[in-house]
């Protein structure tokens, strides 16, 4: 039990450290509101505190840093989690403001700092309006490919460990089956570029979660009717039925810029790591085995790298 719980309390420490510029964004936040409250005015009387709406908007306040608070200890890094601090930020810092009016009075005729309690705090909840609609996007995709893995949960024997993904013997066999059936689809082979100094410079434990983020970015991107499995090593394979190859190409830029853009952030070091992936792609050729159809895409795919290298 206490292995357990040191366990969860490391992990969420470790999303504190990957989230720190958030958290320094919305202390920065709170203390500018206590500074622009010091300053815009003079403490007024104790029996003049209307202590009734000093719990009311306290409340609001500390709801506020407990929801942020809650979603940097866990979300991963990513754009979702960027606005939902940023707009829970912007309605805390007017929180705090309206709060510490309560004890003070405007030393001016113009009372600015009431400009300063409820701007911010309008546009942070439009900020979190938009966020909201974007997790609610990324939720309805991450169970749309939940619901096609419980469809296929027969199939349990043939998940990778690592990435979660079907093995390429799957892949083999459905693939295969649309031969038989002649079904025309096209295929897509995916190579990490140098992953072995992933391994080499981070580990193998790093490597195999640089994997498994990789596999979750593939299911991002590409429909329920697709197949994408872990073919070998830092190799994936996606099936697409019903494509023509302009599509499957245009899937690959797609991908790749998917993953170019994505900060992988090894545990325990103060870095990012950024990978890149190449591709080919190629139809699935009816007259011919998949072994050789897949033994060229592979040989493709290997002179590509000659040619980068």
């Amino acid at each position: 039990m206490i292995e357990q719980f040191s366990g969860v309390c490391s992990m969420k420490f470790d999303l504190i450290t990957q989230h720190s510029r958030l958290v320094t964004f919305h202390v920065s936040l709170l203390l500018m509101a206590i500074l622009l409250s010091g300053i815009s005015g003079e403490f007024v009387l104790w029996e003049k505190v209307e202590w009734s709406d000093v719990i009311g908007e306290g409340s609001i306040a500390l709801l506020t840093i407990f929801w942020t608070l809650a979603v940097i200890m866990s979300r991963p890094s990513g754009k979702v989690t960027n606005l939902l601090v940023i707009g829970l930020s912007l309605v805390t810092f007017s929180a705090i403001l309206d709060l510490f009016d309560e004890f003070m009075a405007p030393i001016s005729a113009i009372n600015w700092i009431s400009l300063f309690e409820s701007i911010p705090a309008a546009i942070g909840m439009l900020v979190m309006t938009y966020a909201l609609y974007m997790w609610h996007l990324e939720q309805l995709a991450l169970n749309q490919q939940l619901q096609r893995r419980e469809l296929d949960y027969r199939w349990h024997q043939e998940i990778d460990a690592i990435t979660l993904l079907y093995r390429g013997s799957y892949w083999k066999e459905r693939a295969s089956s649309f031969v038989s059936n002649k079904v025309p689809a096209s295929i897509i082979i995916i190579d990490v570029v140098n992953f072995s100094y992933v391994n080499a410079q981070y580990g193998i434990v790093e490597g195999n979660r640089i994997l498994r983020e990789i596999a979750h970015l593939l299911l991002m991107n590409i429909r329920n009717t697709d197949l994408v499995c872990r073919y070998a090593g830092d190799r994936f394979v996606i099936l697409l039925p019903q494509t023509n190859l302009q599509d499957a190409i245009e899937l690959i830029n797609q991908i790749e810029r998917s993953i170019e853009n994505v900060a992988f952030k090894p545990s325990n070091k103060n870095v990012s790591l950024f990978t890149k992936v190449k591709s080919v792609a190629g139809r699935l050729v009816l007259t011919e085995t998949i072994e050789h159809t897949l033994s060229n895409l592979n040989q493709e795919l290997d002179t590509l790298g000659e040619h980068a290298a």
